[in-house]
């Protein structure tokens, strides 16, 4: 009876798996259809290019495309621990990177530590959601000054629009590009935090952020349009 309640469960654990990777297969042929437009790409691929490291951060309504754009990128990328974080997580880990679990509210500073690693030990990038897993929406939170401190990597701020869209009515607004939509992500311009940034001096850092991700954004807007 044992052996063949283990079979079914390897069955039904087999179908999932099978079931995961052709929705993810039909994500990214629906995504790839889209028509992007990068603005100051270099300012990523100049660091890749010569191997250092990048903290990425995007707003959360951005994280669905993102993550198409930038799936292979040898990256940790930091998810929430929820069930909606553990498709992210699959769909990380199916494109080669690397998650890690963890949120402001679970895990948070265990998770910080682990993607500080990922960059002093492996040298991947770093990607993150700077207003978390549950906001409030585009107010930064000081992960990824704390990550750029620790690992002398710039943070990389980037914005994200797209025509035509649906939004869900998530506390983010989460976007998702539809079919040959027009996409624009703005690279905004690199911070640098130093090493000796603490108490009131992280908080000016998180400000820097959330102004360059909230100009990036709607500088994305702005270009739909042009």
């Amino acid at each position: 009876m044992r052996d063949a309640l283990r079979k079914t469960a390897s069955a039904r654990g087999s179908d999932r798996r099978f079931l995961t990777g052709v929705a993810f297969s039909l994500i990214d042929l629906w995504l790839s259809t889209c028509r992007p437009r990068l603005v100051h790409e270099e300012r990523f691929t100049t660091l890749h290019d010569k191997g250092e490291p990048a903290v990425i951060a995007l707003w959360h309504a951005a994280l669905i495309y993102t993550l198409h754009h930038f799936r292979g990128v040898p990256a940790a990328i930091m998810v929430s621990g929820s069930g909606d974080g553990s498709w992210v997580a699959r769909y990380i880990e199916r494109h080669g990177q690397v998650p890690v679990l963890g949120s402001r509210h679970k895990g948070g500073a265990r998770a910080v530590g682990d993607l500080i690693s990922a960059v002093r030990d492996r040298g991947l990038h770093v990607g993150i959601v700077a207003d978390g897993s549950r906001g409030p929406a585009c107010v930064a939170q000081k992960g990824a000054v704390v990550i750029a401190r620790e690992t002398e990597a710039p943070i990389l701020p980037i914005g994200m629009a797209a025509r035509p869209c649906k939004r869900f009515g998530s506390w983010d607004r989460t976007i998702l590009p539809l079919p040959f939509a027009r996409v624009v992500m703005v690279y905004e311009e690199p911070i640098l935090v130093p090493k000796d940034s603490r108490g009131t001096r992280i908080e000016e850092y998180q400000r820097l952020l959330e102004a360059r991700l909230n100009k990036a954004t709607d500088e994305a807007e702005r270009l739909l349009y042009h």
